[in-house]
């Protein structure tokens, strides 16, 4: 065999492997930029699910007022304010001031569950105010398509990722009314001089004579 011939087989070969090997490494560099975007959306979920159950709490419920107090008194007030995650995370915009994130990064679908809250007694006296606890539970997906070159080996056509998570925090006074029969009649008294005035606003509808919610009602535990 001449050394043109051997040069030229040598050079077969390579291609021959070139072809075998290329498609592999392909499929190998686009999965793992695939696993760093659903790295990333699971990283934005996390995100908008403490600031929603964290400062979108303190700052949007307006959960510790005396407006809270009265708007609890009648029983067709709101017991409690939940807050929602913060979608805007997902994308890398509002409620942050940045930039918005490009498309890559950000998720092709997106959703948050209905926030559920529990409040919880120690024990002991209904007046004890003190011995009521939330707890708010919160969750967050994010779906992200799988490249089709991968669906295959991944055995799914879209990836979903999320976060859920329960925040504890005191329970807010038109909660423990809520909860409490006792500590409802023991306000609506002190504001309403036993019942002699009628309430002041915001009480919904103009109340007067509301009647407690039931102690036990599928929300306080």
């Amino acid at each position: 065999m001449s050394l043109r011939s051997g040069a030229h087989a040598q050079r077969g070969q390579t291609l021959i492997e070139m072809v075998i090997a290329l498609p592999v490494i392909l499929i190998a560099l686009f999965g793992i930029i695939y696993v760093a975007r659903v790295g990333v959306v699971n990283e934005r979920a996390q995100l908008a699910l403490r600031y929603g159950g964290i400062a979108g709490f303190i700052t949007g419920s307006n959960a510790y007022s005396a407006a809270n107090i009265y708007e609890n008194l009648s029983a067709n007030g709101m017991p409690q304010p939940c807050p929602t995650p913060a979608m805007g995370a997902l994308t890398g915009a509002s409620p942050f001031p940045e930039p918005s994130a490009a498309p890559f990064w950000q998720p092709d679908t997106a959703a948050s569950a209905p926030c559920t809250p529990t409040v919880y007694g120690l024990g002991g006296a209904q007046f004890l105010a003190s011995h009521y606890f939330s707890a708010t539970s919160l969750s967050i997906s994010g779906g992200v398509d799988v490249p089709s070159y991968i669906q295959d080996v991944l055995g799914e056509t879209s990836h979903v990722v999320g976060a859920s998570e329960a925040f504890v925090h005191p329970a807010f006074p038109g909660m423990i009314l809520y909860c409490s029969t006792e500590v409802r009649a023991r306000v609506y008294g002190a504001v309403t001089a036993s019942g002699s005035s009628i309430p002041p606003t915001p009480i919904p509808n103009g109340a007067s004579n509301p009647s407690p919610a039931p102690n036990n009602n599928g929300v306080c535990q």
